[in-house]
């Protein structure tokens, strides 16, 4: 059964809606890159930053949810902040969200190039990045053009296999350490307040896209049930798995000749130290299973983005159709596929290394994902209020949840972090001032009352 606009209706079940946030959160990437640079920044707090990212993005989800619950439709969260923020602030919640999508997709060829030479060097064999970014984003392409079903059952997969090798090895490195809480992290020791803004900016990174499932309502088995429960699953499943390793990798290589801000490959130490080095093969391979499946995801979910913007006349027309065989917003997926490929040939060639690519890209997302989690914020309590179904709690959860975006929102700009990451602030607002000078030329042709409708609740 095919919608009025050609995607797949009633086609993904929950564990497939729920494959798609989990997918675009990537959980291996935080072990496996993020954990060293987490620990740099946070120390031995690193556990209370992923705790404190948690508990915030659950009160940005609980906002998610109060449209969730009540209406549906691909590009959900552009279409929510476009319903009840105005038609300027929605075509830049749109023009956000397509800037996240695209830089977590983008700091994927650096990740993936990093899991490849690896595994390949392990056997003397040397490939090109240039080479793999074009393999890599043939594929991606090929996936998300031919069928989301299939789409989604490999994310879930691809992760399920890389999450379960991890957490053998934490649990390995917990059962040897024993039963004693490690003292210095219980204790928090050496942390200061910049550090813990640090940490939780760095935990941002690693939570960002666990609202991808709100991108598949037009495609999801009973939308109003199945998507509030994939959001609210995924922000709980991350968070344990990210106190767990973080945690089980700080107290593993505690005292270990090279610590683990200065690892590349914190979980092959890992491995190491604890007499586990068959860990490594498998790990590698996961963790490509992982990058794969997160630039699959964003490329999936961006598509269905830009699928309603362009239904809105926000992108050119073309952008909204569908492909009649595989039900697929076949030029939306190229359009992404195209832009995340820009982004990094362009860093590759002014000779940003692959574990920077991921590192920038990483940070640039950022500011787009906290823009729409706090535009979420503002909108659900207008939408509550606009159909008459608000109560004083509502309007708690949005401020808690604004008072929790400001933590990484500051950090990001102050203290002024190092070049060439301190002008990444100042690119974003470059962005959004281009979007908004272009959106704005768009509503004059347009002239169109009816550019942004409301969802029928």
């Amino acid at each position: 059964m095919k919608d009025r606009a050609g995607l797949r209706s009633d086609s993904l079940a929950f564990p497939e809606v729920l494959a798609a946030s989990v997918a675009l959160i990537g959980p291996s990437m935080t072990p496996i890159l993020i954990a060293p640079y987490m620990y740099a920044n946070a120390g031995n707090a690193s556990w209370l930053a992923y705790v404190f990212g948690g508990v915030m993005l659950l009160f940005v989800a609980l906002n998610l949810n109060q449209f969730a619950r009540r209406t549906t439709g691909a590009g959900s969260m552009y279409e929510y902040a476009a319903a009840n923020l105005g038609t300027s602030m929605g075509a830049l919640a749109g023009w956000t969200l397509v800037w996240a999508y695209v830089f977590v997709g983008a700091s994927q060829f650096g990740a993936m190039t990093i899991f490849v030479q690896n595994l390949l060097g392990l056997a003397g064999w040397q490939v090109p990045a240039l080479l793999i970014f074009a393999i890599a984003a043939g594929v991606w392409w090929i996936f998300a053009y031919r069928d989301i079903q299939l789409s989604t059952i490999l994310m879930l997969a691809l992760e399920t296999i890389s999450v379960s090798i991890i957490c053998v090895l934490v649990f390995l490195v917990l059962f040897k350490h024993g039963p004693s809480i490690d003292a210095p992290q219980l204790h928090l020791q050496g942390m200061s307040g910049t550090s813990i803004g640090l940490g939780i900016a760095f935990a941002m990174f690693s939570f960002v896209g666990f609202e991808s499932a709100t991108a598949f309502g037009e495609e999801a088995k009973q939308p109003l049930v199945t998507i509030p429960r994939a959001v609210l699953a995924s922000v709980v499943l991350a968070s344990i798995f990210f106190i767990l390793c973080i945690y089980a990798e700080i107290v593993g290589l505690r005292g270990a000749k090279t610590p683990l801000d200065q690892l590349s490959a914190p979980l092959w130490a890992l491995a190491d130290r604890f007499g586990a080095g068959y860990f490594k093969i498998p790990i590698a391979i996961g963790a490509i299973f992982s990058s794969f499946s997160v630039a699959l995801a964003c490329v999936t979910t961006g598509a269905r983005i830009i699928l309603p913007m362009a239904r809105k006349g926000l992108f050119p027309a073309a952008a909204a159709r569908i492909q009649p065989r595989y039900a697929t917003p076949h030029i939306a997926v190229a359009i992404v596929v195209i832009a995340m490929l820009i982004v990094a040939l362009a860093m590759y060639a002014a000779r940003v290394s692959p574990i920077n690519i991921f590192n920038y890209c990483g940070t640039l997302s950022s500011f787009g994902f906290i823009v729409i989690y706090a535009f979420i914020a503002i909108a659900a309590p207008r939408f509550l209020r606009r159909i008459g179904d608000h109560r004083p709690v509502d309007y708690a959860i949005a401020a808690l949840a604004l008072l929790c975006l400001l933590v990484p929102a500051i950090t990001l700009f102050y203290p002024a972090p190092p070049p060439p990451t301190n002008a990444f602030a100042y690119i974003f607002l470059l962005y959004i001032g281009a979007g908004y000078a272009y959106f704005a030329i768009v509503r004059r042709r347009s002239r169109s009352a009816a550019l942004f409708e409301a969802p029928t609740p």
